[in-house]
């Protein structure tokens, strides 16, 4: 069967980073869909094209979905990624293996070859793993059976990378977040940490995860009603000589703006570097929400004593701000939903929070906006499954069926540029 032509997305458009190009893959994978991005990750003030990161997803996206590539070398501005149309000639990127007890495992391994950030890798590739499986044309029993098989996925690379999830957030908020909206429970194993900060060094991580079986879907969810905030969990990993003042200030400073919230340490670690200093803040909800902010500090350390003072109140205040506005899920955690929304089985809907009493509308704030990675996210999954999302986060999604062949289309096959761009994201209400 002759391929589609493919769908163009504007590597600048919106967010303008690596984060359009991952997502775009994702849904390209799994949907069989050609992408041509032209322009990658033009909006970086550093420079464009595709690096060491971006290429480790399409390398490894690509050779699953037995996919035709172009421009797949580092600093290419333009990538051709074209899919195989038939859904069996997917490859197996996985090796099978017996444990104890006569149970067998799959395993793979990713290997970003960098202190590259290993959540972002695992933001690529996850839906692929959770919705890819044997075709319906294979034996059904033999293809159940082996997509019920966990899989053992390690990636290597950066566990701790600035303006990426951290290995602590990513089995704190990201995982329950999806064991939440009906994706399986995904366990996660740190082997030993990466760091982009002072000595840069590659971490390990192996995630197990349970693919959904075919010819299932994932059902619709909602993430709504927060409730109250239970309780506060505080992780966080500085020089050896920083960890007595780091749990003083965090015990103070939470004390007075949470003074009824009890508060918990999880993880006190040295970082073994006078460069690493990381905090992440988790809260819990009565309604079983989790809502993170955290921050690898990235400024001119002069002193330990006040990079400590200024790591603590930037990420409480930073929590706060973000617990204000009542969402279940924080800004992070929004973008990252929105490729599971748009692949389920009729509307799910996520309450990110609402606005302050300034812009209330007849009498109701209105929706907080979404932030724009959201807004890239929402609006690659319009141009390639078509799915749009109303103002209150709401989307009803393609019902992708686990396995078969996706039957639907891009929004359009038309290039905008300027205004015409604009103007279409504009109606799109993302």
């Amino acid at each position: 069967m002759a391929s589609p032509a493919p769908i163009h997305l504007l590597g600048t458009t919106l967010e303008g980073g690596g984060q359009l190009l991952r997502i775009a893959l994702s849904h390209s994978s799994l949907t069989h869909l050609p992408l041509r991005i032209t322009n990658i990750r033009g909006g970086r003030p550093s420079g464009g094209g595709l690096k060491t990161q971006h290429l480790t997803c399409v390398n490894w996206l690509g050779a699953a979905s037995n996919a035709s590539l172009e421009g797949a070398e580092k600093k290419s501005g333009t990538l051709l990624f074209e899919p195989s149309t038939e859904t069996s000639s997917q490859k197996h990127w996985w090796k099978t293996k017996s444990i104890a007890g006569g149970r067998k495992i799959r395993e793979c391994i990713i290997d970003i070859g960098s202190p590259g950030s290993i959540g972002l890798v695992l933001q690529a590739v996850l839906p692929f793993i959770l919705f890819s499986a044997p075709t319906s044309d294979e034996d059904s029993t033999a293809a159940a059976m082996d997509s019920s098989t966990p899989i053992n996925l390690t990636i290597k690379g950066g566990t701790n990378v600035s303006f990426s999830p951290s290995y602590d957030y990513i089995s704190q908020v990201l995982l329950p977040t999806l064991e939440r909206i009906g994706i399986p429970p995904i366990s996660v194993s740190l082997s030993h940490r990466g760091w982009s900060h002072g000595r840069t060094s590659i971490g390990s991580i192996t995630f197990t995860i349970t693919p959904l079986l075919p010819k299932t879907h994932l059902p619709s969810f909602s993430l709504t009603q927060r409730g109250q905030i239970e309780s506060i969990t505080v992780t966080f990993l500085v020089p050896s000589e920083a960890r007595k003042q780091t749990h003083d200030e965090m015990s103070n400073v939470l004390s007075h703006k949470f003074p009824a919230t009890p508060i918990n340490f999880l993880i006190d670690e040295d970082s073994r570097d006078k460069k690493r200093f990381y905090l992440l803040l988790v809260a819990h909800t009565s309604n079983n929400h989790t809502l993170g902010r955290d921050w690898l500090y990235d400024k001119k350390i002069t002193d330990i004593p006040s990079t400590i003072t200024k790591l603590v109140n930037t990420v409480v205040n930073a929590l706060l701000s973000e617990l204000k506005h009542g969402g279940c899920v924080d800004e992070y955690m929004q973008d990252q939903l929105v490729i599971y929304q748009a692949l389920a089985k009729g509307t799910s809907v996520v309450d990110a929070g609402r606005r302050g009493n300034a812009e209330e509308q007849d009498g109701y704030p209105a929706p907080r906006e979404a932030s724009l990675h959201t807004r890239t996210a929402r609006w690659v999954a319009n141009q390639v499954l078509g799915v749009t999302f109303d103002e209150e986060g709401a989307c009803e999604g393609v019902g992708f069926v686990v396995g078969e062949r996706f039957s639907g289309k891009g929004a359009s096959g038309t290039e905008l540029e300027g205004d015409q761009l604009e103007n279409g994201i504009a109606d799109l209400r993302i």
